[in-house]
């Protein structure tokens, strides 16, 4: 049967920063809420972001486990065949996979928007959907070769302003994100770092310090935005999510990111795109945890930010919208 207009997009990720750069291609697409499917496993930074929209929840599938990613391709192809989308849009992760290859086996166009963490070259996910049919490829930065576009660059949105020098550090934010991989030196650093006195909201995630301290696991969507936004200073991982979110919220964060030899990620993408970050001054950089020191944190404490514009997304031709 023909898809039409009246057949939803399907918006598929992981949850955590892909969620996130997600929710800004929905917005610069302008796709409408009554359109909207999306696609992603349930977590407590999910629920209340998409408490009035269509959702399907999905099994969870985290950062390199593309064996398991494999066995919910039964779950996906039923589910599209449900939906009968006329779209599928995917910033990427494991998670999203099968979800890609249900929409080439049963012949939905592709949207594939490859995360901003990704500078150089796709993501496993992203040379995985340009192998696909009916597949428009986005890369975040102009120079790949074909058939790779220009095509959203996330962190355009956001321009840095001075905020008030000196401020006096009475609240930090800390988002260390979704990851399933810990990441202790983090904790470590910024329990040295922060002066006595200053009053610390935590989100840990899957990352407990050396002390044995229990800190905060998760925040919903919105403590997350209210502590961001009350905070002196944001310190987070080099996740793009939450540095995304901590822009949204007019901070310039303290960033640390993550490295794969101390077992802090799959592979080193936090690192190049925080160094591209900070060259745009958008982002004060600790390449190393060990290196953080209060004045990292009273550099961010004297920035702003403002989010100026929808972040510029490439044209998307009619017929990947509405397809006959």
């Amino acid at each position: 049967m023909a898809r039409t207009a009246l057949d939803p997009v399907l918006l598929t990720s992981s949850v955590g920063g892909h969620f996130n750069e997600l929710e800004f291609v929905v917005d610069a697409l302008e796709i409408p809420r009554a359109e909207r499917h999306w696609v992603l496993p349930r977590h407590i930074q999910t629920d209340e972001r998409l408490a009035r929209e269509q959702v399907t929840w999905s099994p969870l599938v985290q950062s390199g486990e593309y064996v398991k990613a494999a066995r919910n391709l039964g779950f996906a192809v039923a589910l599209h065949r449900r939906l009968r989308p006329r779209l599928v849009v995917s910033t990427g992760a494991a998670q999203s996979t099968p979800h890609l290859v249900a929409a080439a086996l049963l012949r939905t166009p592709i949207l594939y928007v490859e995360s901003v963490a990704r500078m150089d070259s796709p993501s496993v996910t992203g040379r995985l959907a340009a192998l696909l049919p009916k597949a428009r490829l986005l890369a975040p930065q102009p120079g790949w070769p074909a058939p790779w576009e220009h095509g959203l660059d996330a962190f355009s949105a956001f321009e840095v302003t001075a905020g008030h020098a000196d401020l006096p550090l009475r609240r930090a934010m800390v988002a260390l994100g979704s990851e399933h991989f810990p990441f202790p030196r983090a904790v470590d650093a910024i329990v040295r770092a922060v002066p006595t006195g200053v009053e610390v909201t935590w989100q840990v995630g899957e990352t407990l310090g050396s002390d044995g301290a229990d800190r905060n696991r998760w925040l919903t969507a919105k403590q997350m935005t209210a502590s961001m936004r009350s905070a002196d200073v944001v310190i987070t991982h080099g996740g793009a999510g939450s540095i995304l979110t901590a822009l949204d919220a007019g901070q310039v964060p303290v960033v640390l990111p993550r490295h794969a030899a101390h077992g802090e990620h799959v592979d080193d993408h936090q690192v190049r795109m925080v160094q591209s970050l900070a060259a745009r001054g958008l982002v004060v950089a600790v390449p190393d945890p060990a290196q953080l020191s209060v004045d990292h944190l009273r550099r961010a404490a004297t920035l702003a930010v403002t989010r100026r514009s929808r972040p510029a997304l490439v044209p998307v031709p009619a017929a990947m919208s509405h397809v006959a």
